[in-house]
């Protein structure tokens, strides 16, 4: 384990540089750590341990951004919100946002409603509108794509 911990700051750059935050980049380096510790019965001796510890940190970022992606920590109502001052302004962004939701297909409309402003989760969805969890996914997804492809055009 002195061998891997001997690129300390190698990681540590390669994870700010990955995470582009310094607070992710010292979890997801404890984290890459921890399970380089966990499975160190199955690194081969005399192999490059520099290589098999970022594997494992690119493994662990990838499913990070992918459990990340899944479950948004935003909603739209943070990109409505600003500060009192600019109100009006708020309130003219909120009636945008509303007539671009509108004009995107209903099934899609009922998935983001329920994800982002009813904050369902994606099973709560399923179960609710009685669609296989794959098909709330990809829709979620599509209707995603298609918000940010009418919001783009009404810019």
């Amino acid at each position: 384990m002195n061998e891997i911990y001997i690129h300390h700051k190698y990681f540590l750059n390669i994870a700010r540089k990955m995470t582009m935050n310094e607070f992710d980049a010292e979890n997801l380096l404890q984290d890459t750590f921890i399970r380089a510790y966990r499975f160190l019965d199955s690194f081969e001796p005399g192999s490059n341990s520099k290589a098999w510890v970022f594997r494992i940190m690119k493994n662990l970022f990838i499913n990070f951004n992918r459990k990340k992606q899944a479950h948004p920590c935003y909603s739209i109502d943070t990109l409505v919100n600003e500060p009192s001052e600019q109100q009006e302004e708020s309130r003219l962004k909120y009636f945008e946002i509303v007539k671009i939701i509108e004009s995107i297909k209903d099934d899609y409309r009922q998935v983001i409603i329920l994800f982002h402003l009813e904050e369902f989760s994606l099973i709560e969805i399923s179960k609710k509108l009685n669609w296989p969890l794959g098909t709330v996914k990809s829709r979620l997804h599509r209707a995603r794509k298609e918000f940010r492809k009418v919001f783009e055009e009404s810019i």
